[in-house]
Formats: C-alpha cells, structure tokens, sequence
C-alpha cells in the first residue's frame, strides 16, 4: 500500500521534472512544431495518469468515439501548420483559426497538441482503439 501511495506522489513529479526540462529545448526548435511536441508529450503525460489515480475501468462504451474530436482538433493544427507556411490564408472561414507566432501562437498549438493526445490516448486505453 505504501509504495502504491509513493508512487502516486512520485511518478507525476518526475513528469512534471521531465517537461520542465524538454520544454526549452521543444520551444527552441520552431513556433509551430516546438508547440505542437510539447503538447503531445503533455496530453499523453495527462492521459497517462489517469490509471495511475485509480481509474482503472478498461472498457468504456463510448470511448472510442473521442478519436472524432481528437481528429478535427488535429484537422485544426494541420490547417494552422499550413497556414504558417502561407498556404491556404485565403479562405475566409478558415483565417478565423490562424495562430500568430507574434501573439503566443506556440502556446495556443501546445494547448491543442495536448488536447487532442489526452483524447487519442484516453481513446486508446478505455474502448477499442482507432
């Protein structure tokens, strides 16, 4: 019991020392994709806590329909990839979901990033996969 306890406390610390310490590295590398790896690593960090915390149901029966979300977020992050290499600015609609480098654009893909690993990785564990 005591070692279930310790590792509760332990192994989010380690992850938390673990992002701390790739974080100025991904962030170095470009606006887009240190954002974006960043992200990835935090959602599945997330996703992977959760049976560290005693959700250990398995099967969900609907879970596997949170690849659906994941998608379009990730359709998102395509789009704004796309967009910061100048392509595709030109639809109206689609100018609403640019992200400017200037103006915090590596954290907004992050938040994203994360979002859309936290679903696939959920997604995963509990139903039947993609």
């Amino acid at each position: 019991m005591f070692l279930r306890k310790l590792t509760v406390i332990m192994v989010p610390l380690c992850m938390l020392i673990l992002l701390c310490l790739l974080m100025p590295l991904l962030f170095s590398m470009s606006w887009y994709f240190g954002g974006l790896l960043i992200g990835l690593l935090l959602g599945t960090l997330l996703s992977l806590l959760l049976p560290l915390a005693g959700a250990t149901r398995l099967r969900e029966p609907f879970a596997w329909l949170l690849w659906i979300p994941a998608a379009v977020i990730l359709l998102v992050l395509l789009y704004q990839y796309l967009a910061s290499v100048d392509v595709g600015r030109s639809v109206p609609v689609l100018r609403l979901l640019v992200v400017d480098p200037a103006s915090s654009g590596s954290w907004i893909v992050a938040v994203e990033a994360a979002f859309a690993a936290y679903l696939l990785a959920f997604s995963i564990r509990t139903g039947r996969g993609i």
